[in-house]
């Protein structure tokens, strides 16, 4: 994967995506797979906005169905299935703890009835199904519990990602499908012709943010998917009317030592229907979420102490040893990009897509809403879309349902990383703990990653401060994924996350 932006300009596109967080990639993917010309841009990196500052979570919405939003969870469990055969390296099932205290604003039997609707509406088999806990068997089950005021818990799965890599990889495959994709690129106006049928979007100016210069970009159809920023690239419109399609909400996630090595907690903070997640991470743990308006420019998001005092308020009325502000080793915010329901709260808000259309405009759609376990559907029912207006059919369209993303032809997952990992020590004379991240990162491509040692011994060395990141994966980064600075390596194609923030400035 290369960024050359004269391939921008050398071509008329059938598809151009404005914005490569997971919702632009996984359409620019789709839309690559049905054999379409396609460009994907992003002003900044690729999954820099809101899609490498989630919950790390590949989830059916358990709490939608308190608002009979079934459609949504079916359509998210169905996806879980769908990825996890598709990249078994960016879905691990993961085992969520729901524990009910006196006081909590639902009761067992509410949870029991849930989660049985819950795993009728899509789960990956017999060993995915939830059952119920005694308080007993809770403690015992996850001792950091607090026991006083426990009635019962519930047991249920989930999996967890690693939403930067899953946007970068479905933007690799794109690539590798023939797209022409761009980080760094910012569109900074769009032009509109008239014609008997209309007015349409035709070209767009597109400035290099790493050397100034400006392309002029063309295409047939164009997608605007940029989160947070919808609404400033709808306003490039000429004739835009000034309405808002998206309501932003800030989620805050705080970096903490480990909690729980193996069970997720998801648990109520009353009063309210509020909840949060405490999730094991990276050896680490990871809690979240707030949910609240924000009114800002996205490029200011950050954590505040207030969000921070809101968590550990809320996670400590189940531990049974507090956490204090002195644990948290680090921080994100990030912004979602909701569909506008007015009249609700920020968590009673939809998370489903919706698709926005101009007035007077044909060939211009802005991406509203949605989330990370959604986005393979949501590309491909907007590509189907875009398909028909265009009149465009391949013999030779893959499907995004079948094609494993890259990295993703693993087999059944557990016992390649056993293999694969071994292999990897062996051959590379790494650490049995450094070859086994690098197996379960870059699921089957990890011998792309690692090859490069045998001509440069230099690259096996862990870089500082970090012991577990090689010189090999910052090559790779450069060479393959289009990593263009420090940032990209570390928070986006490592697989370190936001974990590099506190943890490896030594690396950086």
């Amino acid at each position: 994967m290369k960024r050359d932006l004269s391939a921008l300009r050398d071509q008329t596109f059938d598809l151009v995506v404005i914005g490569g967080g997971i919702n632009g990639a996984a359409t620019a993917r789709e839309a690559a797979l049905r054999g379409m010309k396609v460009a994907l841009v992003d002003a900044h990196d690729f999954s820099s906005g809101t899609s490498s500052r989630s919950s790390k979570l590949i989830h059916g919405g358990l709490r939608y169905l308190e608002q009979f939003d079934f459609k949504l969870v079916h359509e998210s469990r169905t996806e879980r299935r769908i990825l996890q055969r598709m990249a078994p390296h960016l879905a691990h099932p993961l085992p969520f703890v729901l524990p009910i205290y006196r006081g909590d604003p639902y009761y067992p039997l509410k949870i029991r009835v849930g989660l049985t609707i819950y795993d009728l509406l899509g789960n990956l088999g017999r060993e995915d199904r939830h059952r119920m806990l005694s308080a007993v068997g809770a403690v015992r089950l996850l001792p950091a519990l607090r026991p006083e005021g426990l009635r019962a818990a519930a047991l249920y799965f989930d999996s967890e990602t690693d939403d930067a890599r899953l946007t970068i990889e479905n933007v690799v495959d794109a690539a590798e499908r023939g797209a022409v994709v761009a980080n760094y690129t910012e569109i900074r106006a769009l032009a509109i012709s008239t014609d008997a049928f209309g007015r349409q979007v035709v070209s767009a100016e597109a400035r290099d943010g790493l050397t100034g210069r400006s392309h002029e970009v063309f295409g047939r159809f164009w997608v605007n998917a940029t989160g947070p920023w919808v609404d400033h690239v709808r306003a490039l419109l000429p004739g835009f009317d000034g309405t808002k399609t998206v309501r932003l909400t800030k989620g805050t996630h705080l970096i903490l030592p480990a909690v729980e090595p193996e069970h997720a907690l998801f648990a109520a903070i009353p009063p309210g229907n509020r909840i949060f997640l405490l999730l094991p991470w990276q050896g680490h743990a990871l809690l979240g979420t707030t949910d609240t308006d924000f009114d800002g420019d996205p490029a200011t998001v950050r954590p505040e102490q207030a969000d921070v005092e809101y968590l550990l308020r809320a996670v400590n009325r189940v531990l049974r040893r507090p956490l204090k502000a002195s644990d948290v080793l680090g921080s994100f915010a990030g912004l979602r990009a909701l569909a506008i329901e007015p009249g609700r709260s920020p968590s009673e808000n939809t998370r489903e897509y919706r698709f926005h259309e101009e007035p007077a405009i044909k060939n211009f759609i802005s991406v509203c809403g949605g989330k990370l376990t959604t986005a393979r559907a949501l590309g491909e029912k907007l590509v189907d879309m875009i398909a028909a207006r265009l009149g465009f059919s391949s013999p030779n369209a893959l499907s995004s349902r079948e094609r494993p993303l890259p990295g993703g032809e693993t087999g059944p997952f557990v016992p390649f990383v056993r293999t694969a990992g071994e292999l990897a020590a062996r051959e590379f004379h790494l650490p049995e703990a450094v070859a086994r991240r690098i197996v379960e990162t870059y699921g089957c491509r990890w011998r792309k990653v690692l090859e490069p040692i045998r001509r440069d011994p230099s690259l096996a060395e862990s870089l500082p401060g970090s012991p577990t990141l090689l010189a090999a994966e910052v090559a790779f980064a450069l060479e393959h994924e289009m990593a263009m600075n420090v940032e990209d390596v570390l928070l986006r194609r490592s697989g370190l996350n936001w974990l590099a923030s506190c943890s490896t400035r030594e690396a950086a």
